[in-house]
């Protein structure tokens, strides 16, 4: 339950409380859902704070009861942040990547997605991820995909341990490549995707993969887009028409 009681507010730190409209019928709780989720998506940063329960309950002209039902499902949700105490109430929350990555393999799993379309999606993904990882990758970055080749190099006689590592790789190249939306979601592709790993990879198919990933990783270093992306793109269908239902190596 949010504290009643707060101590004064600073008026730049208020969100414009005009923009909230009261609130009237059956489903008033999904309203009040409604109106703060589109102020969220219309311009609220983390930490804009949006008042306690009774303030919001006197402006959107409902019980806080409505109210405490309506921050149960935003705070679900990862959208406020509640606070509890003598200055509690509720703010804007702060990203948890994590959070969104298992909330999404989650409903991917919970909408049936078929592991075929796992890997469409990861096909679609990871040439992409490449060719912006050869354009803007950071020195950190790359190091951990370095890292991942190593780690692959020492495993090419342990099947389940190499497979880990090179599925290590493709997810570092996907963070090199700057753009967190599609780390988030090749992340959460590789969850829906390992209950069917089932590692198969001789030393010879291991050191054959060791090789494209090596030459992938040289292609992003040297910056060059056109050729990290095609020997990506070449890499993952090569995998799926050879192994439909291995794992993405």
């Amino acid at each position: 339950m949010l504290a009643v009681q707060v101590g004064p507010l600073k008026e730049e730190d208020d969100v414009d409380a005009a923009q909230w409209k009261p609130v009237r019928g059956s489903r008033v709780s999904e309203d009040v859902i409604h109106q703060i989720r589109e102020a969220f998506f219309n311009g609220l940063q983390t930490g804009d704070w949006l008042g306690t329960e009774t303030e919001l309950a006197e402006r959107f002209g409902v019980s806080r009861i409505t109210i405490r039902d309506a921050v149960r499902t935003l705070e679900a949700r990862g959208i406020v942040d509640v606070k509890v105490g003598a200055r509690g109430g509720l703010r804007i929350a702060a990203s948890d990547p994590e959070r969104f990555i298992d909330a999404l393999a989650v409903q991917l799993h919970l909408m049936g997605v078929t592991f075929s379309e796992v890997i469409e999606a990861q096909c679609a993904i990871e040439p992409v991820a490449a060719a912006m990882a050869a354009r803007q990758a950071t020195a950190e970055q790359l190091e951990k995909v370095a890292t991942a080749i190593a780690k692959s190099e020492e495993a090419v006689g342990d099947p389940k341990l190499f497979t880990e590592w090179s599925l290590q790789f493709h997810i570092a190249v996907a963070e090199a490549s700057g753009n967190r939306a599609l780390h988030a979601m090749l992340i959460a592709l590789a969850t829906m995707q390992k209950p069917k790993m089932s590692p198969r990879a001789s030393e010879w198919r291991a050191r054959r993969v060791l090789k494209v990933h090596q030459e992938i990783y040289a292609a992003i270093v040297a910056g060059d887009e056109d050729k990290a992306r095609t020997l990506m793109d070449d890499h993952v269908r090569n995998v799926r028409k050879e192994h439909p239902e291995a794992p993405l190596l």
